[in-house]
This record gives C-alpha cells, sequence and structure tokens, in this order.
C-alpha cells in the first residue's frame, strides 16, 4: 500500500515538472537604457532653382517708352568736342517707329547745346523672342539749333539686371551717329543706355 502511494507521488512529481517545463516564460521588457533611439529622417535638399530668363521679357524690346543718355563726341572740320545728351520718347503704334525728344551738346559747329527731335524706324536683326535683341536703327532728326540730321546706329535689348522675368521694363544700349548736313558737315557719335518700358497701343 505504502510503494503504490510512492509511486503515486512520484508520478505526479514527474508530470508537473513536465508540464512547467512546457510552459513557455514571457520575456522580460527591456530596461530603457537598452531600447533602441529612432532619430528623425534626414530632410530631402531641395534642388537650387536658378533665375531663368522668360520670352515676356522682351515685350519692351521693340514697343516701348523709355529715356535713354549717353557720351561721346561732336566732330566736325571746324572743332571736336566732346558731348553729352539724354531723350525720352514713345514707339507709335502700331508702327515700329521711335518718336524722341531731347537735348544735346556741346555742339562742334554752330551752337553749344541743341535740342532735338528724331523718328527712327527700329529694326530687328533677329526673328525669333531671344534673350539679347540686336537692332538697327535708322531715321531722321532736327537739330533746332544746328539742322537737319540722318541718324542711324546699332542697339541690344536685354533683361534688366536682377529682374530677368520681368517683362515690364528692359536695358538698351545704343551707338548711334546724328549726322546733320550743316556747312561744315557735322558727326555727333553718342553711346547711350537706357531704360525701357512696354508701350500700349
Amino acid at each position: 500500500m505504502k510503494s503504490a502511494a510512492r509511486v503515486a507521488l512520484a508520478l505526479s512529481i514527474g508530470l508537473a515538472a513536465s508540464l512547467t517545463a512546457q510552459t513557455p516564460q514571457s520575456p522580460e521588457p527591456p530596461s530603457p537604457s537598452q531600447t533602441p533611439t529612432q532619430l528623425p529622417a534626414a530632410p530631402t535638399p531641395q534642388p537650387t532653382q536658378q533665375t531663368q530668363w522668360h520670352p515676356a521679357a522682351s515685350d519692351s524690346y521693340l514697343s516701348h517708352v523709355g529715356v535713354l543718355c549717353g557720351s561721346g563726341a561732336s566732330i566736325s572740320t571746324a572743332a571736336t568736342k566732346p558731348t553729352v545728351g539724354c531723350g525720352a520718347g514713345i514707339t507709335l503704334l502700331p508702327l515700329p517707329l521711335f518718336f524722341e525728344f531731347g537735348v544735346m551738346g556741346p555742339q562742334a559747329n554752330r551752337s553749344s547745346y541743341s535740342g532735338y527731335i528724331s523718328l527712327d524706324g527700329e529694326i530687328a536683326l533677329v526673328k525669333q523672342k531671344v534673350k539679347y535683341l540686336p537692332m538697327a536703327i535708322v531715321g531722321y532728326s532736327r537739330l533746332f539749333e544746328t539742322g537737319h540730321a540722318l541718324d542711324y546706329g546699332i542697339a541690344l535689348g536685354l533683361p534688366r539686371w536682377g529682374k530677368p522675368k520681368d517683362p515690364s521694363s528692359s536695358l538698351r544700349l545704343e551707338l548711334r551717329d546724328y549726322w546733320t548736313f550743316a556747312n561744315p558737315d557735322q558727326h555727333n557719335v553718342m553711346l547711350r543706355i537706357g531704360w525701357m518700358g512696354p508701350a500700349t497701343d
């Protein structure tokens, strides 16, 4: 009787040990020092946007109001003098004619200073819209104190520095000769720079 009780006790102890070995043990939570730290993702670098010229910026190259000033030389057989001048004008739309009035001097012949009016055709040397537009200029000028003149030259339309997308204005460089038919003949050669805004019809 005692042996049977011992056998039953041994079996129960062995069964309990077997069940304990098969029971899964829950893992211990990691300590805060062992928890991995997730860093925020680095921002994606943005591409550098360069200022681009837009074709609309050439709207004021051939259709404009503007002011031009410059300096040069007044040359004749009588004398040669350094000269300066400024003028303002507007394109007479729909014609490609630029009407300008201003003053220049001193003159090499006949007068010290002379007011003038000019009517000039401006001919683009490139058909499509470009960033830098070369032009030819030819027309008539009346220098009130000097005489009639044929004026001709070349010009370059270009965007304003710092505002290449702005179609509201542009810059203009000119090299022009006002050839008067006085006696003796006289050449007023001027290098001018100007600001141009678009003309409206």
